[in-house]
């Protein structure tokens, strides 16, 4: 039986429980153990009878750190005979039974250890050739190279199939978000790759996280998207303005005109100026709008549209008109000036925030989900095949997905990866749907 220490009253100058906190919640979540300390002589030091034991506390406790470890799993195969068949027939009846089979045929690599390294490179950032010397430690003599191949692999076997399902579930939404981030690919023969990212908005049923490598042509947003009518949250790169054009309301950001404004502050305060002054008015402008939005962040999408309308659609047009005035006054060519005009550009993409109550004033939810894509490049640099940035892309919209939708991360794919190489077709959508990370058996047995 696992013990929990007291929690001690202490006595100021009234009685009051003492605040053991989070430290206690950690220890009591965790399984646990007991280490009994007894006396090995029983004997009283100063009369030297025989000593009787009256009680015991929990004195202190401890976490103890368990190393990883790779241990071989020998799956043995049994075989029976029907002697009554094998009597009737000419051969023998021998009925063998079935083994699971592993994710890559003739490898080392099983579903947890490969979902390992998977985890290690995309969600704690650890690159291949960094688990490489942690592997050998283990036990385990593989090169960077192979880990790498296990993880193209199994996206070419497994993953691509439930990543495409997953794409085709992400266009039925009504709301997008996206973003871009370079990339750098050794043997790609463009000048600069991209790694682009597209998700469901914040109040969607289902939370979709992907991400797309290739260029920055607009033809990628508008290939990946094909078939998609609603709403993208987006910067204005060009791009993206192309989409207009398939049934997509593009929806600017506001977080991006703040930025501006910002942008156009000195640095040093002694050069303050009138300048800086407008440029305050219009942080103070954003500031406003999203002050609103904090306080409707709990209000139904029907009810947040109600006041968009009589409280953010006035103070949208006052700050369209601000703009129109000050930018008169301001050069052209400077940073205050490019803030404004690039909001006066593209005020009628921030009035599209008016049209619904699932729409968001910024674009922030695409920059915080390409941030993973810029910390995993910060520590593994680059990919070195196209292939290689592909398979990459398809791992992290899998976990992030997972993760959006709250599950644990290798959990999900251990999961996927002990699962589907025993499935009959990974082209039947039908089937794969069950392993997707909202599905019932899925939130079973991955949180």
């Amino acid at each position: 039986m696992t013990r929990t220490c007291p929690r001690i009253t202490e006595t100021i100058t009234y009685k009051r429980r003492k605040q053991v906190g989070r430290k206690q919640d950690i220890l009591d979540s965790l399984p646990g153990e007991e280490v009994h300390h007894r006396l090995d002589d029983l004997t009283c030091p100063d009369c030297q009878h025989e000593l009787k034991e009256i009680g015991s506390f929990c004195a202190r406790q401890e976490l103890l750190y368990i190393p990883a470890q790779v241990k071989r799993i020998d799956h043995i195969q049994h075989s029976y005979k029907c002697q009554h068949c094998s009597d009737e027939a000419p051969a023998e009846k021998i009925i063998k039974a079935p083994v699971p089979k592993a994710p890559l045929t003739n490898s080392l690599g099983s579903a947890s250890l490969i979902a390992n390294t998977i985890y290690q490179k995309y969600v704690l950032k650890v690159p291949a050739y960094r688990q490489e010397k942690d592997l050998r430690r283990m036990g385990l003599p593989l090169d960077h190279k192979t880990v790498s191949n296990w993880h193209i692999k199994v996206c070419e076997y497994y993953l691509s199939s439930l990543y495409e399902l997953l794409r085709k579930e992400l266009l039925k939404l009504d709301v997008i978000h996206a973003d871009e981030t370079p990339y750098r690919v050794l043997d790609s023969e463009r000048a600069k790759d991209y790694v682009w990212t597209f998700l469901s908005g914040k109040h969607a049923e289902k939370q979709i996280v992907l991400y797309h490598h290739g260029s920055r042509k607009g033809t990628e947003a508008w290939d990946f998207l094909t078939g998609f009518s609603g709403y993208l949250h987006c910067d204005q790169y060009p791009g993206y303005l192309r989409l207009s054009q398939q049934d997509v309301t593009l929806v600017g950001c506001m977080a991006h005109a703040r930025r501006k404004f910002h942008d156009s502050l000195p640095k040093d305060k002694a050069r303050e100026s009138d300048a800086t002054s407008v440029a305050n008015q219009g942080i103070h402008y954003c500031n406003q709008m999203f002050s609103l939005e904090r306080a409707w962040e709990d209000l139904s999408a029907e009810e947040r549209y109600e006041k968009r309308q009589s409280e953010l659609k006035p103070l949208l047009e006052k700050f369209s008109d601000w703009c129109s005035k000050k930018s008169i006054s301001v050069l052209p060519s400077g940073k205050l000036g490019t803030a404004f005009q690039y909001c006066i550009k593209h005020m009628d993409k921030f009035m599209n925030v008016l049209k619904d109550g699932c729409l968001e004033l910024s674009n922030n939810r695409a920059e915080r989900a390409i941030k993973e894509i810029v910390m995993g490049r910060k520590n593994w640099l680059f990919s070195q095949s196209s292939t290689g940035a592909k398979s990459m892309a398809i791992i992290m919209s899998i976990l992030e997905t997972a993760k959006q939708n709250g599950l644990d991360q290798f959990k999900y794919i251990n999961y996927l990866l002990d699962k589907l190489p025993n499935e009959l077709s990974l082209l039947d959508n039908q089937r794969l749907e069950a392993y997707l990370p909202w599905a019932e058996n899925v939130q079973l047995h991955c949180k």
